[in-house]
């Protein structure tokens, strides 16, 4: 009997060892999952950030906006506006409009200088019908190109927060789309353009990573994607829709900028008892590279 509870003992204690150190590895698992597929959702949108419009505001009052590269500490709230990827893309697949195959963008990011003037350009090779048509789904009917300065054209330049419509700013040095001519490829602007360059970049939304449900106990919080929402517009990110859970369970999340570089770093925390926990970090760099192309003026 003594041999038998001497072995029971040493089994029983393998078993427990065995079964923390599987929770502990379950954990260790999920909490990577979890951080790798947030911060590459980060990364892959910041990838298509329009230049100079990546600022970082102070927790979720949406005030105290600074640029990425000057933003202290304690501003959290990551937001830019970024160019439209998908209409960009949007070729050899069905045309939703005509319901026929498609070689072509919807807005293929050229402009013709000599055709256009100030307050519209002429862009050759774009689709306008189909990127309209692709803008309106995306957005759930929010973005229009009649009449409504929803969607925007951006030429090359040095864009910031002042000239973007962050925080109320009137915003400068874009085009604001009230109208278009599919059958011209020609889209018409609400406001004259200071200038315009051969090749531009159709945007209709921002985009913000915010933490939000902070758990003091626990030390985590929810990081979420906002969007569609349009600061040329006025517009700020509504904390109530069009909302995307990225992680919960959030430790750290920190993005910072040196040159041409942006940096994030994200922190996931996972349970495997009750008084224990898994923490995994993961870090990524964005490159942005500056702008070199030559501006033509009309």
């Amino acid at each position: 009997m003594v041999i038998l509870s001497i072995v029971s003992y040493i089994a029983s204690g393998l078993i427990v060892n065995t079964y923390k150190s599987y929770n502990q590895t379950n954990s260790m698992h999920k909490a990577n999952q979890k951080a790798e597929i947030a911060i590459t959702q980060i990364a892959n949108r910041l990838e298509y950030a329009i230049d100079g419009t990546i600022v970082k505001r102070k927790s979720e009052t949406q005030t105290d906006l600074a640029p990425i590269d000057q933003a202290p500490n304690d501003y959290t709230v990551l937001e830019w506006i970024g160019w439209d990827k998908d209409g960009f893309e949007a070729n050899n697949i069905v045309n939703t409009i005509n319901y026929k195959e498609k070689d072509t963008p919807a807005w293929s990011g050229f402009c013709n200088i000599k055709a256009s003037g100030k307050n519209f350009i002429v862009t050759p090779g774009s689709d306008l019908e189909f990127a309209k048509d692709i803008v309106k789904r995306l957005s759930n009917d929010n973005v229009d190109f009649n009449a409504s300065t929803t969607a925007a054209i951006f030429f090359p330049g040095n864009y910031d927060y002042t000239t973007v419509g962050y925080n109320g700013n009137p915003p400068r040095g874009l085009g604001l789309i009230n109208n278009y001519n599919s059958a011209t490829n020609t889209l018409y602007f609400a406001n004259n353009l200071q200038r315009i360059t051969e090749h531009y970049k159709l945007a209709w939304s921002a985009y913000a990573i915010v933490p939000t449900n902070y758990d003091a106990t626990e030390k985590t919080f929810d990081l979420y994607l906002k969007y569609n929402f349009r600061p040329w517009k006025g517009e700020d990110y509504d904390t109530t829709k069009n909302s995307k859970l990225l992680a919960s369970n959030v430790t750290v999340f920190k993005t910072y900028a040196t040159q041409n570089r942006i940096h994030i770093k994200l922190c996931v925390k996972e349970r495997f008892s009750i008084k224990n926990s898994a923490s995994v970090c993961r870090e990524k760099v964005v490159f942005k590279w500056e702008n070199l192309e030559k501006h033509f003026r009309c």
